[in-house]
């Protein structure tokens, strides 16, 4: 029970890695906040999670709607007393296989809110919480997509979240917030057959990742395991991104 006393809250948690990141730091004694655009799957799956004793709270959380994210923060607040543990783990896919040139300004500014604004206006609402707590933790879900050749408003998205990552760890420090990301590669889902075979012939482990091989690093993340660590995003894809 490595969280024990500890409250997370993960957006994007209705379903899928965000589910089951919440049940992983459910497990380990965190109570969670499980926010989500689908307010009902939000509260279904906080239900299953507490079905096995663990403290959650399922709320409706439009990462698009900047008054979910205060309204998120406050409910945290109000059913727990604070915030230690912040997963900005929902994020906004559209073109992800669309070029750039393709995507209009309105559609633009849209994905680079949601997956770049709305994860710093969710830690700076978060932030007062951990400083009374004496410390936290941010981890924000990038991708292995920001870090190769794809021509994606996606994969600019996510280098961009990558980058405020850095920005945060060296804002956020003196404060004893940490602040580190994930980056997943390929992952069990609806991917084209294309770009399937193409990611593996360039993969050393040649088969697709599941939310469960990214639970290690969640929790390493998320403990005191990686207590000097920060400002890093952790590139978890199975061998796909290489470099010394």
């Amino acid at each position: 029970m490595q969280l024990a006393g500890k409250i997370a809250l993960v957006t994007g948690a209705g379903s899928n890695l965000g589910k089951v990141y919440a049940a992983a730091l459910a497990d380990e004694g965190a109570a969670v906040v499980i926010g989500d655009i689908d307010g009902e799957l939000a509260q279904a799956a906080a239900g299953e999670i507490a079905a096995s004793g663990a403290r959650t709270l399922g709320i409706e959380m439009d990462m698009g709607n900047e008054s979910h994210i205060t309204r998120a923060v406050d409910a945290a607040i109000a059913e727990f007393g604070g915030i230690d543990i912040l997963v900005n783990n929902a994020g906004l896919a559209r073109g992800r296989w669309n070029l750039c040139s393709e995507l209009t300004n309105d559609e633009w500014r849209h994905i680079l809110w949601v997956n770049i604004a709305a994860p710093l206006a969710l830690a700076r609402a978060c932030r007062p919480s951990m400083i009374a707590r004496g410390g936290g933790v941010i981890i924000n879900q990038s991708s292995k997509a920001a870090y190769s050749v794809m021509e994606s408003a996606y994969a600019v998205s996510k280098l961009g979240l990558s980058g405020l990552t850095v920005a945060l760890a060296q804002e956020f420090g003196p404060d004893n917030i940490r602040v580190n990301g994930i980056a997943p590669g390929m992952m069990n889902g609806r991917v084209p057959p294309e770009i399937i075979e193409r990611a593996l012939s360039r993969q050393s482990l040649k088969r697709r990742g599941k939310p469960d091989d990214l639970v290690g690093t969640l929790l390493y993340l998320a403990t005191d395991a990686s207590s000097f660590m920060s400002g890093q995003t952790l590139i978890v894809d199975g061998g796909s991104t290489q470099r010394p």
